[in-house]
């Protein structure tokens, strides 16, 4: 049902728009075919961190409490990520292929800063946010009914250790963007395989030693493989660029998400400890959880903003005016 009010609502806008003829006749059977062979590795690739997650529960399979934990990890790992990847796919790709179709080397450079910046500020506050809260999150979101104490400190866990390869996953998503720019999807494809050979290797040989939470690193490991191999070879080409800017703001995103994650680590543990009732009920647990959330995002932004960064929404407004 959410598939089809989302259909609708596209349907709608595009007949509203009158849009409704193309504007470029496609000359089959070339560009058909051109298109057809490009977006093959994308999808691929595209479909990778899905198999990366069925080879994970088919490792941990023997235990279906694990499992359950495994997964629930997985879906709100996969909250940040799917945001950082909406923007990178919506904003990030057509501006570094125009850039790059355009011949302007300084505004491919700082297009590709621009991204970096904005994958960086997305994702590494979010992972930050996930390991330090991560057993209020799973307790204010999951604990209830049957769902116990010992089931957060297990979800909490594998949130803990899947994050840590969320900044990797989104840099490898950027990485992927610079290299469909330029008519290149086999390489992003050849990675990808690589991480999920990364994430199997590696979920086999540390379960025995960590159990699920080693699985669990596992793909978090699989997105440094991935990000590397990817970001080894466009550096090769000479196709990664920065410039003077994104040298100065990514170490001083860096140094905001230490900052929040120091904070909220302190504000955390003071919470609990002027008031330990509210861990006990469902609705208390939410609460505190929301307003850890929101004073760790007010820490982020004012520390961006005494750093002399932009705020990520400056970013992507100067995005779109470069298009």
């Amino acid at each position: 049902m959410a598939g089809l009010v989302q259909l609708l609502i596209a349907g709608a806008t595009w007949l509203m728009t009158g849009e409704r003829r193309p504007r470029a006749r496609i000359r089959a059977p070339n560009q058909t075919r051109t298109l057809f062979v490009r977006a093959g590795p994308g999808l691929i690739a595209a479909g990778i961190p899905q198999l990366k997650l069925i080879a994970a529960a088919a490792i941990v399979s023997a235990s279906p409490a694990a499992l359950s934990w495994l997964y629930y990890a997985n879906r709100l790992y996969e909250l940040p990520l799917g945001v950082a990847s909406i923007a990178i796919a919506a904003v990030i790709v057509p501006r570094i292929a125009a850039s790059l179709r355009n011949s302007e080397a300084d505004a491919f450079a700082a297009t590709q800063s621009r991204a970096y910046e904005i994958a960086l500020g997305l994702a590494l506050p979010a992972a930050t946010g996930f390991a330090v809260l991560a057993q209020s999150i799973a307790g204010g979101l999951f604990q209830r009914g049957a769902f116990g104490a010992q089931d957060t400190a297990a979800v909490a866990a594998a949130l803990a250790a899947i994050c840590a390869g969320l900044p990797c996953h989104v840099l490898e998503k950027v990485f992927g963007a610079v290299s469909f720019a330029h008519d290149d999807t086999h390489t992003p494809m050849i990675a990808a395989c690589c991480g999920l050979a990364a994430a199997v290797a590696g979920g086999l040989l540390l379960l025995p030693h960590y159990g699920y939470v080693g699985v669990a690193a596992a793909i978090a490991i699989s997105g440094w493989v991935g990000a590397g191999v990817l970001g080894l070879i466009l550096y090769r080409r000479r196709w990664l660029r920065l410039d003077r800017d994104a040298r100065r703001r990514l170490p001083r995103i860096v140094l905001a998400t230490a900052v929040m994650g120091a904070v909220v680590v302190y504000g955390s543990a003071a919470g609990h400890r002027l008031f330990p009732a509210a861990a006990v009920s469902s609705p208390g647990r939410i609460a505190v959880l929301l307003i850890l959330v929101a004073f760790g995002l007010a820490i982020y932004a004012g520390a961006l903003h005494l750093l002399g960064v932009a705020r990520l929404k400056d970013l992507m407004a100067g995005l779109k005016a470069r298009a």
